[in-house]
């Protein structure tokens, strides 16, 4: 589909010669007013307007703050003959694109058209982008409240408040670049680019390249300039994804700049200063990396300096019902379905399950409900997958019969570890949910419709 241009101006004779410039490439409509012009807007879709100043009903500067009013991301280039300076910056200061001086020069406002389209286009891939990155990473709606989860938010929190380098540990799948970008969004730096590297995606020979980018000329096919993370970071943060992955040559030109607060770019001799605050993240244990000589040890020391560490899923008990409802909430908006929840006994069962994939395991098995059994108003046992009926954190369902109902074996399962919990924490029941990782209305609720006492004497516990 052809990009639609909107030419508005009273007299006849520019509106046609505008059309045969751009009427190859672009569709094009001609409007003799600026009414004439709102009325092209309210109808169709335009993706740029050319926009004279001198119009005997409505002056182009007036229409113009009209636009910006209500089209705000519509780019708009002025076109003038008069010679006078003062409606060019007036144009420039209310939000034109650009200016173009009656009589034009067709190569001129053809490149200013070019350009103007493109940037437009390359504002809303980023707008889009930022939306995507902000549903996948909501730091504003980090979800969780269990106390490991939330020493681990403290942390970061008070590291925001500074400049300090911070390390993040934690298995994969933790939430490491999500705890970043809320690091980054609650320092002075959040106005700031952040820029991760993801650095088990890139080999030694593209790394360096990569960091700190490449003069024209500096290997083969280097046939332009390239900026670098660092550059493109500039004051803000730039996060080192899975850090410990970096080659040895790679972390001592990384601890060059974390001590020098300098590089320099392949091929080049200039030395660049950089602002940028540095934030690793490892599933390892870099301390006993460096110990083990596979990680620098000056470097492991430059980097933590504030550690940040994330608890593992299968130890935020209580979180896990959470995390689902997050995760229901944030996928029914892309995912055309009815279901509304998981049922307490199919939320038990995923309480019980060790998560060695950690949160991003979660989201991945909710969607996966939502994408076979969305249809159904809530997700029933029967429907996870098999490793959520066997796995339970060491403790095997008891054997039964291979024709008894799958309820009555779930049942008995689940009457199993509650009972189990109840035991262990002195039938506690506010202890025993927390052991569950669940809540204490969950397990009452599931004690009741399992006929399970609050005490084996019958008297209430708590």
């Amino acid at each position: 589909m052809k990009q639609h241009i909107l030419v508005v101006d009273d007299e006849l004779g520019p509106r046609e010669s505008l059309k045969a410039v751009f009427s190859r490439d672009y569709e094009v409509t001609l409007a003799e007013s600026a009414s004439a012009g709102m009325a092209v807007l309210e109808k169709e879709r335009v993706d740029l307007v050319l926009l004279d100043v001198m119009m005997p009903e409505e002056d182009g500067l007036s229409f113009l703050r009209r636009l910006q009013a209500i089209y705000a991301d519509l780019p708009v280039v002025m076109i003038s003959a008069t010679s006078s300076v003062r409606p060019v910056v007036e144009a420039m200061r209310v939000g034109a694109k650009d200016f173009v001086a009656k009589p034009f020069d067709v190569e001129e406002i053809q490149h200013i058209v070019r350009r103007a389209l493109e940037t437009n286009v390359l504002q809303r891939r980023v707008a889009t982008l930022e939306d995507d990155i902000a549903r996948e990473f909501p730091v504003t709606g980090i979800v969780g409240q269990s106390s490991a989860f939330a020493a681990a938010l403290s942390d970061v929190r008070k590291a925001a408040a500074t400049d300090s380098t911070v390390l993040i540990s934690g298995e994969s799948g933790t939430g490491k670049e999500l705890a970043a970008r809320m690091l980054h969004s609650l320092s002075s730096r959040s106005q700031e680019p952040f820029v991760a590297v993801h650095c088990g995606a890139l080999t030694e020979t593209l790394m360096e390249s990569e960091l700190f980018g490449h003069e024209k000329g500096a290997f083969t096919g280097a046939n332009k300039l390239k900026q670098g993370r660092f550059d493109l970071a500039g004051s803000g943060t730039l996060f080192f994804d899975e850090v410990s992955e970096m080659t040895l040559a790679t972390q001592i030109k990384l601890l060059r700049v974390l001590q020098e607060r300098e590089f320099t770019r392949v091929g080049g001799t200039q030395v660049i200063k950089t602002n940028a605050r540095i934030v690793g993240a490892s599933n390892k244990n870099l301390r006993k990396e460096a110990m083990a000589g596979n990680f620098r040890d000056d470097l492991y020391y430059r980097l933590s300096v504030v550690p940040v560490t994330l608890p593992p899923l299968r130890d935020r008990g209580g979180d896990i019902d959470l995390l689902v409802q997050h995760f229901l909430d944030t996928l029914r908006q892309t995912i055309p379905v009815q279901t509304e929840a998981f049922t307490p006994e199919a939320l038990a069962l995923l309480n019980a399950y060790s998560w060695p994939g950690n949160i991003r395991e979660l989201r991945n098995v909710v969607e996966r409900m939502l994408v076979l059994h969305g249809t159904s108003r809530e997700i029933e046992p029967g429907f996870l997958p098999e490793e959520f009926l066997d796995d339970d954190g060491g403790m095997a369902p008891p054997p039964t019969d291979s024709d008894d109902p799958l309820q009555e074996r779930m049942n008995t399962y689940e009457r199993q570890m509650i009972e189990k919990a109840l035991q262990e924490t002195h039938w506690v029941q506010t202890r025993a949910a927390e052991r569950l990782g669940t809540t204490r209305r969950i397990l009452r609720y599931r004690m009741e419709k399992l006929d399970i006492p609050a005490q084996p004497n019958g008297q209430h516990a708590d």
